[in-house]
C-alpha cells in the first residue's frame, strides 16, 4: 500500500478545522457582536484603559487567549472599554463600542459579561475570585465555561419544557432555577402554573430573599439595628434551621440564613464544638460559594476559641439577658401606658 506525507495544504485546513471548532468570533463593538450572535449569545470584557492597569494587561493575557476563545464555545466576544475621564486617549469612540450595553456592576473593571442573543445580561463576575490571581486567569477561564454551558443547558431545559404541563413540566423548570444565570422572564409565572401547590419547592426557592428574611429575624426594615433590640434565639434558631434544612432552597442563600443563626449564636455563647458543628454545616452545603470558601477560616477563628464558658459564667449571661428582656418589657408597657393616659385640665 503506498502512503502520502500529509501535504501543507492539508495541515493548514486541519488546522482551520481545529479553530473553527472552538466557534468563539470577535467583534470590535457591542452592537456588532449582537448582531452576530447565536444561541451562544455574547460575552464582553469590561476594561478601564485610563484607571486600571491590570484590566488592559489581562486584554492580552487572559481575553484574547485560545482558553479564553475555547470556553467562550459560539459566543462572540467583545472588549469594551469604560473610561474614567472623558478627555483620555481613546475615550471618544467608548460610547460607539459600548452601545446601549449597561456598565459592569458598580462599575467594576476587570468584569466579564455574558448576555443571550437578544442582549439580555444572564451572568457576570469580576475580581480575582472570580478571574483569578494569575495572568492567565485560570479560574476566568473556568468560569466562562460555566456560564456558557448553563446558558445551553437553560435553553434546552425550557425547550423542552414546552407543550409539556403539569408536574412533569415543573420538574424541567426547578432545573432551570438551579442554573447558577438569570433565569428567563416568566419563569416564575410558567412554575406557578406547572406547580400551584408548590410541591417541588420550586416556587419558595425562586421567591426567597435572604436579605429580607435577615432584616426580620433583626426587626428592621433598612437593615439599622435597633438600640434596645434583642434576638429571639429560640425563634431565630427554629426559623434559621427551617430554611438550612430545606434542599429547595438556593444552596447559598440556606448558607446565609445559617451564617446568621452562627453569628447570634455566637453572641449566646454556645459552645465552641456546636458552633463548629454549625460551620461545618454550612460548608458542606456547597464548598464552592463565597460562605462555603469562607467557613473552613470561620471555623479556626470561632470553633476552636481556648476559652470556655465555665457553669456560673454561662449562668451569669442567661441572667443578664434575661433581667434586659424584663427592663425592655417593662418600658414598653409604660410607654403604652402613656400614649392611653388623658391628662385632665
Amino acid at each position: 500500500m503506498i502512503t502520502r506525507k500529509p501535504s501543507k495544504l492539508f495541515a493548514v485546513a486541519a488546522l482551520l478545522l481545529v479553530q473553527m471548532a472552538w466557534g468563539a468570533q470577535r467583534a470590535d463593538t457591542f452592537p456588532e457582536a449582537l448582531e452576530k450572535a447565536g444561541t451562544d449569545g455574547v460575552i464582553a470584557y469590561c476594561y478601564g484603559p485610563d484607571w486600571n492597569a491590570r484590566s488592559v494587561k489581562l486584554l492580552q493575557t487572559f481575553w484574547k487567549s485560545p482558553a479564553a476563545e475555547e470556553a467562550a464555545g459560539d459566543a462572540v466576544m467583545v472588549a469594551v472599554p469604560f473610561y474614567e475621564r472623558n478627555d483620555a486617549k481613546g475615550a471618544e469612540n467608548a460610547g460607539r463600542i459600548r452601545g446601549k450595553m449597561p456598565a459592569p456592576p458598580f462599575s467594576v473593571c476587570p468584569t466579564v459579561m455574558f448576555f443571550d442573543k437578544n442582549g439580555v445580561k444572564y451572568a457576570d463576575f469580576q475580581g480575582a475570585d472570580y478571574l483569578g490571581a494569575d495572568d492567565e486567569c485560570t479560574e476566568g477561564v473556568n468560569n466562562i465555561r460555566k456560564y456558557v454551558q448553563a446558558l445551553r443547558k437553560q435553553q434546552e431545559l425550557m425547550a423542552k419544557a414546552e407543550g409539556l404541563t403539569g408536574q412533569e413540566k415543573a420538574k424541567l423548570l426547578v432545573e432551570v432555577g438551579k442554573l447558577p444565570i438569570t433565569k428567563p422572564a416568566d419563569y416564575l409565572q410558567q412554575l406557578e402554573l406547572a406547580d400551584p401547590t408548590d410541591k417541588l419547592g420550586g416556587i419558595r426557592r425562586e421567591k426567597f430573599n435572604a436579605l429580607q428574611f435577615m432584616y426580620k429575624q433583626l426587626d428592621t426594615p433598612d437593615g439599622f439595628i435597633k438600640p434596645d433590640f434583642e434576638a429571639d434565639y429560640p425563634q431565630m434558631k427554629k426559623d434559621c434551621l427551617e430554611i438550612f434544612e430545606d434542599e429547595a432552597y438556593d444552596a447559598r442563600d440556606r448558607q446565609a440564613v445559617m451564617n446568621l443563626f452562627i453569628g447570634q449564636s455566637r453572641r449566646e455563647a454556645i459552645q465552641a464544638n456546636q458552633l463548629k458543628g454549625y460551620i461545618k454545616k454550612v460548608h458542606k452545603a456547597d464548598p464552592e460559594t463565597d460562605y462555603g470558601k469562607l467557613s473552613p477560616t470561620l471555623v479556626n477563628l470561632w470553633g476552636n476559641l481556648k476559652h470556655k464558658l465555665t457553669p456560673e459564667e454561662r449562668k451569669a449571661a442567661r441572667e443578664a439577658k434575661r433581667a434586659k428582656a424584663k427592663e425592655k418589657k417593662a418600658r414598653k408597657r409604660d410607654e403604652r401606658r402613656a400614649k392611653d393616659t388623658i391628662e385632665i385640665e
